[in-house]
This record gives structure tokens, sequence and C-alpha cells, in this order.
């Protein structure tokens, strides 16, 4: 397949994933019938039964899509998790602190202009934040964490090895990549404040773990920056946020 081809066929899976993932319960009717439907047959109370379905939903769709891009490539699942070598420890690190200071950049940015802008409150109203706030506390690590692990296995993965592994340049293999990954989370949002926040902080995300992925060609490290990111994240806004718990019946996918 042509790096054409399969820039086209990536970004028609990611919206077809997220189509599918978010559209057939943009109706809070249909969301609240489902989550009593899965509170009755779990015992779980709706907000949390809900929060499961969504991942499990987020996931499978995501499977699906993961398995089209990596049967157009002449890459494997395993291949993607080749070992870094040692020295990209440091590399890692030097990583984790300048993601987190672009994104401390764009938010103060955001403050600068808005002075009145609750960033944290905006955070904790996403739809899958939102559910994610409705479980346990310890289930709001494991959730992002999954979901971030999944992400970086499609993104830096599959669409940037697989663009890579086709003949694409890096830097072309890094904007398609970063630009998938970026419109997806944004596709998720609904404020101009939520759009700009997470397309600012995936946008990085994007960069600096293409780069960690295309220097060591294992989505490893960049899944690690990843994972600790969303976990946090979603974490600060559950504690930074007085209105971060979702109310009784407000339910999302």
């Amino acid at each position: 397949m042509s790096v054409p081809a399969f820039a086209a066929l990536a970004t028609a899976v990611v919206a077809g994933w997220l189509a599918l993932y978010r559209l057939p319960f943009n109706d809070p009717a249909r969301r609240r019938r489902t989550a009593l439907w899965l509170a009755g047959r779990t015992g779980l109370r709706p907000e949390p039964a809900f929060a499961v379905f969504g991942t499990v939903v987020y996931l499978v769709l995501g499977t699906l899509a993961l398995a089209a891009l990596l049967a157009a490539t002449p890459l494997t699942l395993s291949g993607l998790f080749g070992v870094p070598a040692p020295g990209m420890l440091l590399a890692l690190l030097l990583a984790v602190f300048g993601t987190s200071s672009a994104n401390i950049l764009c938010v103060s940015l955001l403050y600068r202009a808005d002075p009145r802008v609750d960033v944290p409150g905006e955070i904790a109203r996403i739809q899958w934040i939102a559910s994610i706030l409705a479980l346990p506390r310890h289930y709001r690590w494991i959730v992002p964490a999954v979901a971030a692990l999944f992400e970086e296995v499609l993104f830096r993965g599959a669409v940037l090895l697989g663009l890579g592994a086709l003949g694409s340049g890096l830097f072309l293999a890094l904007a398609i990549s970063t630009c998938l990954f970026a419109a997806g989370q944004v596709a998720l949002v609904s404020t101009r404040v939520q759009a700009y926040v997470l397309g600012t902080s995936s946008l990085t995300l994007g960069v600096v773990g293409g780069l960690l992925t295309a220097a060591t060609g294992s989505v490893l490290p960049a899944l690690v920056l990843h994972m600790s990111f969303a976990g946090f994240y979603t974490n600060l806004s559950a504690s930074a946020s007085p209105g971060a718990r979702p109310a009784t019946g407000r339910l999302s996918l």
C-alpha cells in the first residue's frame, strides 16, 4: 500500500471508530435508558455501569481499527513493543518534563487571555472524563491509563510506525499521526476551552511521543509518557474542581 493510501485509510478508520463510539449515545435519554439497563444487570449504580460500558465500547471498536491498520502494513502487534535502549530512560524523563512544561505554558496563555476561565472544571465536564469520575477512586487511574495505552499502540504504533514501514519520511509520519490523534481528542469535547486544552496537550503528546517512538522503534516510552500524563491530569481535574463529580443522572459516553 502506498503512503497516501494508508494515510487516507488511517483517517477513515479513526473517523469511523470515533463516530461509532460517540454517535449512538448522543441522545441523553438513550444514555439514561442504557445506564439503567446496565445497572439492573450488573448491580452497579447507573453512572459507573455506563462508564465501564463506554470504556469497553471504546476499546472494542479501537481494536477493530487497530487490526485494520496493521493489516495494511508489514508490521505486527508484537513488533511495536521493541525494547528501548537503556539511555532512553533519561530521554523519557526529559520528555515528561518537556510535555508538562509545554502544557503549563499553553494553559497559562489561556488564563492570560481570560483570567475567569475554569480549566479544571472544563476538563472535568468533558464527557469521557465525567464518566471516569463516576467510578471508584482507584479506577480513575486505571481507566485513563488503559485508554492511553491503547491510543499509543494505535497512533504512535500502527499509524506512525506503519507510515514509516511503507516508506514515509519522519516528518510526514509524525504530522499525520499527531494530527489524527489530536483531532480524535478534540472530536470528543463540547466547548472551545475543552478543545483548546485537549488540542494543545494532544499535539504536544503526539509530537514528543512520536519522536520517542521514532527514535526507539518502540511505543513503550511514549506509552509510559501518555499513561502517566492521562492518569495524573484526570485526577488533578477531579481534585481541583468542586464540581468535578457528575450529578446524579448525568451520564456520558
